[in-house]
């Protein structure tokens, strides 16, 4: 029902874009039901691909949903079995699911997708060498006790360098995490991660499955975020973030804030370097304006 008063509401009043070059210069209009959108996935099997934080699906790879017993979306990834990684994973956050009411559970499990297909379940186990670094952060849903254990599935993690995880990505991080929690009624912050699992890899870590058998998980050279925010009023802006996988060995606020901002994106570039079409779901239009451009200055902490 949320998802459809937003709609409404967008339908409503409208969008406002952010420019990047002007914060005057914004370009306005109204989604309708019948506006081109020749890009959108097709939801007529699962309502869930019609999602603002669904990427265009690659149909060749698992499309996994995870939902709470009370109904609600928690996080939606696609993956890749054979590479033992997701290719991205998607999530929202609003006044809901904002809320911070559990700790962190440290409920480490396996893939539920893949119990009957256990060639390509993860066991848990540690990763050697690196951190489990989550995709979809613990941090981000302690909503509920339920929510925050499914960000502990095995296929949520990606073999992340220490300092990587929780110094330079996880900063980033955090001040996403931080526009999510500012959401007030009828705000939407749609957010989807991952990292590059083609050819740019830094090689793969030995890991067994859940029969025993030992599978090779590859290790992102690069990891990415893309962000669209859409407010109650229709207020409309994205952006991206690239981050190269390494130990930056300089964890100085100074050094932060330039990493990050060196790390910003527009998401027609984020889709350059990904090969993903992000919020393919919006109209063709909004899509078009909203990922040319982006304002370092009409988003708090960067």
């Amino acid at each position: 029902m949320k998802k459809t008063v937003l709609f409404i509401a967008l339908f409503l009043v409208g969008f406002s874009f952010m420019s990047c070059e002007d914060d005057d210069d914004n370009v306005s209009g109204y989604v309708e039901m019948t506006d081109a959108n020749d890009n959108a996935n097709d939801a007529s099997a699962d309502a869930s691909l019609a999602g603002w934080e669904i990427p265009r699906r690659n149909a060749t790879n698992d499309y996994i949903t995870h939902y709470t017993s009370n109904g609600q979306l928690n996080y939606v990834m696609e993956y890749v079995p054979a590479k033992y990684h997701a290719n991205w994973i998607a999530y929202r956050f609003d006044s809901n699911l904002k809320a911070q009411t559990v700790g962190r559970t440290n409920e480490w499990g396996v893939e539920p997708y893949y119990n009957d297909d256990k060639q390509y379940q993860l066991a848990v186990q540690n990763f050697s060498g690196y951190n489990r670094g989550h995709l979809l952060g613990s941090a981000e849903r302690v909503n509920s006790y339920e929510a925050n254990v499914q960000t502990f599935y095995m296929s949520n993690m990606s073999p992340m360098n220490g300092n990587f995880n929780s110094i330079y990505w996880g900063h980033i991080e955090d001040i996403v995490r931080t526009w999510g929690r500012n959401c007030e009624s009828g705000d939407t912050l749609y957010v989807v991660k991952g990292g590059t699992i083609d050819d740019r890899i830094k090689g793969t870590l030995s890991l067994s499955n859940t029969l025993g058998n030992t599978v090779q998980m590859v290790i992102p050279q690069y990891y990415y975020i893309a962000v669209l925010s859409v407010s109650s009023k229709g207020i409309a802006k994205a952006i991206g973030f690239w981050l190269e996988h390494k130990d930056y060995g300089n964890p100085s606020a100074s050094y932060l804030k330039q990493m990050r901002r060196s790390a910003a994106r527009s998401i027609d570039d984020l889709e350059k370097l990904t090969g993903l079409d992000f919020f393919c779901n919006m109209p063709d239009w909004a899509e078009n304006v909203v990922e040319s451009h982006y304002n370092i200055s009409s988003w708090s902490g960067l």
